[in-house]
């Protein structure tokens, strides 16, 4: 995987390893635009241009996107 650290992607300035997991890694980013810090989540090379994980990713995000709980992140943007 990448290192994204001291990078921009799209609206986000990454700043710092948040955490890693077998598909994907965490970074902790700031977006100018709101003045806020937010958790990045970015896949790897080899699993970003699988047309399917892709299509299962985004499931999972617009699925997480509608629960409303205080131990679960919010969905900004995917």
């Amino acid at each position: 995987m990448d290192n994204w650290i001291g990078k921009t992607l799209g609206q986000y300035q990454i700043l710092e390893l948040a955490g890693k997991g077998g598909m994907a890694v965490v970074y902790k980013a700031f977006q100018p635009s709101l003045n806020r810090y937010v958790a990045l989540k970015v896949l790897p090379d080899y699993l970003a241009q699988d047309d399917q994980f892709v299509l299962r990713f985004e499931h999972e995000a617009r699925a997480a996107a509608a629960l409303r709980h205080p131990n679960i992140m919010v969905i900004y943007d995917v």
